[in-house]
């Protein structure tokens, strides 16, 4: 009797699957953090990934496919963040410091999804007349913001006036961190941002008013 072939199960070719997707996202994370998106190619990929361009295209139909899949993550990463501590915080400014706070230490510990998230081409693309699936990550991200300030304030307060306010904290954050990334130290960056901060939400407090 012949011995019987035992085949690979679903399960590990799946995980074999899974582990190949893992490594080419990351690949594409460090190189589009290092060149931009839009100067990076998929043989960059590929080749940071030690792997062939057929096996890149199994999985991913391109580069933008790539961006797309990193950038949801990222926002997802974010958002938990942002929303870990909802129980904890008890006012408007404890939610702005808490913020700011989070977003620094996403840009302290997964500094590579940072750069991604508020890389200036990933950004302008956006701009463009058809951003397809890239704008619904940003969106989700807005969103996350207004929903968990919306329940320290007044409900008269204009849904608009709420999306300036998130759009303002992205801003704040992505300015500050392109610059500080230009010659400052990691501890320099903190001692810098702590002032600013604070002067910043009290704007924001003043903005979004007492109603």
């Amino acid at each position: 009797m012949s011995a019987k072939v035992v085949k690979p199960s679903a399960t590990r070719t799946q995980k074999r699957s899974r582990h190949t997707r893992q490594r080419l996202q990351q690949a594409a994370l460090d190189v589009f953090a290092e060149k931009g998106w839009d100067a990076t190619t998929v043989e960059d990929i590929t080749q940071k990934a030690d792997l062939g361009k057929g096996t890149l295209y199994r999985h991913f139909s391109d580069k933008e496919e790539i961006l797309v899949t990193l950038v949801d993550q990222a926002v997802d990463h974010l958002s938990k963040l942002l929303t870990e501590r909802s129980a904890e915080i008890d006012t408007l400014e404890d939610v702005l410091e808490h913020y700011l706070t989070a977003h620094y230490e996403f840009y302290r510990e997964n500094s590579e999804e940072f750069i991604l998230l508020f890389q200036g081409r990933v950004l302008l693309k956006l701009q463009s007349e058809s951003p397809g699936d890239l704008e619904e990550p940003y969106i989700r991200y807005l969103q996350t913001i207004e929903e968990e300030i919306r329940p320290y304030l007044s409900p008269r307060i204009d849904p608009l006036k709420i999306r300036r306010l998130a759009c303002a904290v992205a801003g704040f954050i992505f300015g500050f961190f392109s610059f500080a990334m230009i010659g400052m130290e990691p501890d320099e960056i903190e001692t810098s941002i702590k002032p600013l901060r604070r002067a910043f939400v009290r704007s924001l407090c003043t903005f979004l008013g007492r109603e």
